[in-house]
């Protein structure tokens, strides 16, 4: 796929759909409230009154109409409008069982052993710290957007070796063909407050990566201008050959296309079908019922502050040198044109109205399990304890938490196809590079760790049953109770085992007060 051409629209067809559901996704993530009311709100806004009057009462304009973020607020009328932060925390979650313990990357069996400097370079690359910061900030966007690409990168000045980045979807155009990545243009956008929008494509591709520069409008890529027009990519001017290119040396595409999950809704739109899917599908209305909710809620409180309704006259001076009325506590007060004669008893109305403290949060808690349903995580992954039934056993609770895992190694397949093949990249190319230094080309593994373990009390039971019935050995069953600890620790522990099981053994009753008296032999 050759860069676009001049004028193209931006993002270009189909892909512009993708991008409006990434748009949506990313308000959602970030808290944009005025993100959240321009989408919803545009939509509704741009609904025709066609039924003598009657606006947006179907399909997705009327869907959009009955967001909360989608009602348009009356003239000169203030509403209580608040955000709750489950889509960034859903998102956090999803990050944090994939990636809180770092997935351990190794060579492949093979013909070839790796050397001691290779094995060097594939901790630098893939098992540093560096590599798992990475991995943490990455599995946030994936959740929320649906994929990621890796991309193997280099600096000489900046780094001794190579190593893995990501970029988000959302700037990405990428290429597949049989469910596979086979070209992918990244890009990014600079503007300096002008109607002019500078873009910067890198187009990755078997063999090279090529850089473009463009001087367009917001929805218009326009016409492609010398790298050395931006000081962002000039830069690159001195890299690339006549044909904006940097030869990769070698013969595999320096990117990987990384999905969060099977696209759905796409999965007949052709380019997009290949796209990924976020753990945000079909949850905008649920988000937003969150935020009603705990909008409502904090109405409540406002609400429920005491008022005591009075003549407007007892809130006014008292003339000079006599004082006002009320000035200690006027937020209490609130004053109505009505009559009031202040030489009388004072007349004051009490309006108290309840804080509907239960019904709101039994509302969030019953939301809140809704979303992470579809999520696909249990409520204790989120900190809610079992809210499906008190009486559960051990037994059923870890059934229910068996969904957070299942999820979880979905994902990983994904992760171990497309990790252990810009690992592999990324090692070839440190090879290149870095002469002499130990890369090459690997078939890796990566391994995730599991996320959790069986209850301590029933793998108790469980050793101890097999030991009953002498199924099981002294080494196994230590093994078994202690996954973490290491051959020499094994060893020593099932070595006090044994001594201790020595110790405690009675003695024989028939060797009590016995000698034996030698044979021929020893005499």
């Amino acid at each position: 796929m050759p860069m676009p051409a001049a004028n193209t629209p931006w993002p270009p067809k189909p892909w512009d759909l993708a991008y409006a559901q990434y748009a949506e996704n990313d308000a959602w993530l970030t808290g944009d409230t005025k993100a959240l009311a321009s989408i919803y709100g545009g939509k509704a806004s741009t609904a025709t009154h066609s039924r003598a009057g009657q606006p947006h009462t179907g399909g997705l304009v009327g869907a959009a109409s009955r967001f909360m973020w989608g009602r348009p607020l009356p003239p000169n009328e203030q509403r209580t409008r608040l955000h709750l932060p489950i889509p960034a925390d859903l998102a956090t979650l999803a990050s944090d069982l994939q990636y809180s313990d770092p997935p351990v990357t190794s060579f492949a069996e093979g013909d070839e052993k790796p050397s001691k400097d290779a094995l060097a370079r594939l901790d630098d690359i893939l098992n540093s710290d560096g590599h798992h910061a990475m991995l943490n900030s990455m599995g946030e966007i994936k959740s929320a957007l649906g994929a990621t690409i890796v991309i193997p990168r280099w600096d000489v000045e900046l780094e001794d070796h190579v190593w893995l980045d990501y970029a988000a979807a959302d700037t990405a155009i990428p290429v597949f063909r049989h469910g596979r990545l086979v070209e992918v243009t990244l890009w990014s956008e600079f503007n300096d407050g002008t109607h002019v929008y500078w873009r910067h494509l890198e187009h990755h591709a078997a063999g090279y990566i090529e850089h473009a520069l463009y001087r367009g409008t917001k929805s218009n890529l326009g016409v492609r201008v010398p790298l050395q027009d931006r000081p962002e990519t000039a830069p690159y001017a001195d890299l690339v050959d006549g044909e904006s290119r940097i030869p990769t040396q070698i013969k595999r595409l320096t990117a990987g296309y990384l999905p969060n999950a099977p696209a759905l809704a796409w999965r007949k739109k052709g380019a997009l079908k290949d796209a990924g899917r976020s753990d945000f599908n079909q949850l905008p209305p649920l988000f937003d019922n969150a935020d009603e909710a705990w909008s409502s809620w904090v109405r409540d409180l406002k609400l429920g502050a005491g008022k005591l309704i009075v003549p407007e006259a007892y809130l006014r001076s008292n003339g000079p040198g006599a004082g006002a009325s009320f000035d200690l506590f006027q937020e209490m007060f609130v004053g109505l044109q009505i009559p009031g004669d202040p030489n009388k008893a004072l007349t004051m109305d009490n309006v108290q109205f309840e804080i509907r403290v239960q019904e709101h949060s039994d509302t969030l808690d019953k939301i809140m399990l809704q979303i992470l349903h579809k999520a696909g995580y249990s409520p204790s992954a989120w900190g809610l304890g079992d809210r499906e039934g008190s009486q559960a056993t051990a037994t059923e609770i870890q059934q229910r938490e068996h969904r957070t895992e299942t999820t979880r190694k979905k994902k990983n397949l994904y992760d171990r196809r497309v990790l252990s093949r810009m690992g592999s990249v990324a090692l070839e190319l440190d090879g290149i590079l870095f002469q002499g230094k130990g890369g090459g080309r690997y078939d890796l593994n990566v391994v995730f760790p599991d996320l959790s373990r069986v209850d301590p009390k029933v793998e108790a039971e469980t050793i101890g049953l097999l030991k009953v019935a002498d199924a099981i050995s002294t080494e196994t069953a230590v093994r078994r109770a202690n996954p973490d600890a290491d051959d020499t620790w094994i060893s020593e522990e099932v070595a006090r085992i044994q001594r201790s099981k020595d110790a405690q053994q009675p003695p024989d009753p028939f060797s009590i007060d016995r000698v034996d008296e030698p044979d021929e032999d020893e005499q």
